[in-house]
């Protein structure tokens, strides 16, 4: 009989201004578990609140997949009782709500399997890179099961109704360059370039002005979401009587690059 898959785990580091976020479970594609959601959620919450963190890079486990969705292997569990089904409802509710409310920029790093949750927590990003051996799909039609209303319209937003209807009518995988066709990623890139390339992009992000940076994701939301727009526009008066902001002309001026310190 062979052994059951060890546990799952989602851990966190940060290295030169920038968090590192992995999704680890190998031994089932980097399926999310609920325990794993919640690590996830947990995770990036403390990256987002940490003042020395200036980007946000998330990755999966080895090269194999980003994330496989969900654990499949959970679903009967908590169908079978109402705590259970609570419980994984208010993790995944969690979750994706905090996604969309980070405040520090966040780059999916994809490679491999990206399917059901897992596009779902990719497109919480605010940029997408990925490996030319990615495949992605949300499979939710071939499960019977009902992807949820707020995800679908993260979907829509990301790659429009069309894509969004043929992705989940019939659940059927898209290679890379379709991906990119449709708008679900920013860009694809080989294998071996993918790590190089996420980051030099997260190094150049981190560089720049903490709270030029953080009103430009404010006002990208708000462009999608009237409700934000007050906030965005706060930021954007904020950044003006930075000393960040002086520290930008008089570096420009010297010619010699700036160093901003978040304020």
């Amino acid at each position: 009989m062979s052994a059951t898959p060890p546990a799952g785990t989602v851990h966190g580091k940060v290295e030169d201004s920038v968090g590192w976020v992995t999704i680890s479970n190998p031994g089932r594609r980097n399926a999310l578990s609920i325990s794993m959601m919640g690590q996830l959620d947990e995770i990036l919450r403390r990256l987002d609140d940490d003042p020395a963190v200036r980007v946000i890079v998330l990755r999966g486990e080895g090269r194999v997949a980003f994330a496989a969705g969900a654990d499949i292997s959970e679903f009967e569990a908590q169908q079978a009782g109402a705590a259970a089904r609570s419980l994984a409802e208010k993790t995944e509710a969690s979750l994706f709500g905090g996604l969309a409310t980070l405040s520090t920029p966040l780059i999916a790093m994809i490679h491999g399997h990206c399917l059901g949750a897992g596009v779902a927590v990719a497109l919480g990003a605010d940029i997408r890179i990925a490996a030319d051996n990615s495949r992605f799909a949300v499979p939710a039609a071939r499960l019977g099961i009902g992807y949820p209303v707020a995800l679908t319209q993260v979907l829509v937003h990301a790659v429009g109704p069309a894509h969004a209807a043929e992705i989940l009518f019939a659940g059927c995988a898209l290679a890379a360059p379709e991906a990119l066709r449709a708008g679900l990623v920013n860009r694809v890139l080989p294998v071996e370039q993918l790590e190089e390339t996420t980051r030099a992009l997260a190094a150049t992000i981190a560089a720049n002005a903490p709270l030029t940076v953080r009103a430009a994701k404010a006002a990208i939301r708000a462009a999608a979401d009237s409700t934000r727009w007050d906030d965005a526009e706060a930021l954007v008066a904020l950044c003006a009587e930075s000393e960040d902001a002086r520290e930008g002309r008089r570096a420009f001026m010297e010619k010699r690059p700036p160093k901003f310190l978040g304020a």
